[in-house]
């Protein structure tokens, strides 16, 4: 999971702000799937995690699931069940974060996509210095895709994502 993170970093850092971001929206995802008994991701579980684990989005986490949805799945920047359309903000653009403007009848969100991924990441790092060595989460994580520098012996020798 730290590679998983570290690369979602890096990605922000090299200015790949499409893999950042989704990257960093789907960390609830996972770490609400790697907590749970049965191992699988929904959308109560991807906000409850966003309500205990990152600070500032305690009270968005249901626009945050619906932004995942919207981003993730259709492109688009206006979240499932939202009202306003979503702008990202690059750093160098200002740092307007978690709040909105108005001109007229036309809303925007702001966010920082630097802050948003420090915000999540830095979530799923206290979290897994609490709760990763639980036995629920180890049982999970071993179903994780991961860097396999060794590959999949005897199928293939070199390194793989399974």
């Amino acid at each position: 999971m730290e590679e998983f993170i570290a690369q979602i970093r890096a990605a922000s850092a090299a200015g790949l702000y499409y893999l950042a971001l989704f990257g960093a929206l789907a960390i609830p995802d996972i770490f609400g799937a790697l907590g749970s008994e049965n191992g699988k991701a929904s959308g109560s579980k991807y906000k409850t995690w966003v309500e205990e684990n990152v600070p500032g989005q305690g009270e968005g986490a249901a626009e945050l699931y619906g932004l995942r949805c919207s981003l993730v799945h259709q492109g688009r920047t206006l979240p499932h069940g939202g009202h306003s359309q979503i702008a990202f903000m690059a750093p160098g653009a200002g740092q307007l974060h978690n709040l909105s403007t108005a001109v007229g009848d036309s809303q925007i969100g702001w966010i920082s996509i630097e802050m948003l991924v420090d915000e999540i990441t830095t979530g799923a790092e206290r979290w897994l210095a609490e709760f990763g060595e639980t036995q629920t989460v180890q049982r999970n994580i071993e179903k994780f895709a991961r860097l396999r520098p060794e590959g999949l012996p005897p199928h293939v020798q070199g390194p793989v994502i399974a």
